[in-house]
């Protein structure tokens, strides 16, 4: 069994036109000083935001990250955040509600239980 995080888009990045709009701003520098992030522009920048956001919240789990163009997060919809439990045959065994406020993680847990 492995967990996998998979690094997508930032979802309130400080160069959305949208987040100057609440006054979320700051300096649009990829993992800014002050917490403030700009959506990465190429994959390199990704990784370092990735990497940051693991250091961040102490994560020791591993990280994927989905390509700048975004291919993986479509497939999943998983922008926000999203619980999937994948079968080693690549079959989707559960698909969890968008989160955090659909994160069940007592279906999680049953689902993995059903799996074992």
């Amino acid at each position: 069994m492995e967990f996998l995080l998979v690094y997508i888009r930032e979802a309130h990045p400080t160069d959305d036109p949208k987040m100057a709009q609440k006054g979320r701003t700051g300096e649009g520098k990829v993992g800014g000083p002050d917490g403030n992030i700009a959506q990465p522009k190429t994959y390199q920048e990704r990784e370092k935001v990735a990497a940051a956001c693991r250091a961040s919240l102490d994560l020791e789990m591993p990280f994927v990250i989905d390509t700048i163009d975004n291919q993986v997060e479509p497939i999943y919809t998983g922008w926000p955040e999203r619980i999937y439990i994948i079968t080693t045959e690549g079959k989707i065994h559960y698909k969890g509600e968008k989160g955090p406020s659909g994160f069940k993680p007592k279906e999680a847990e049953a689902s993995l239980k059903k799996l074992l």
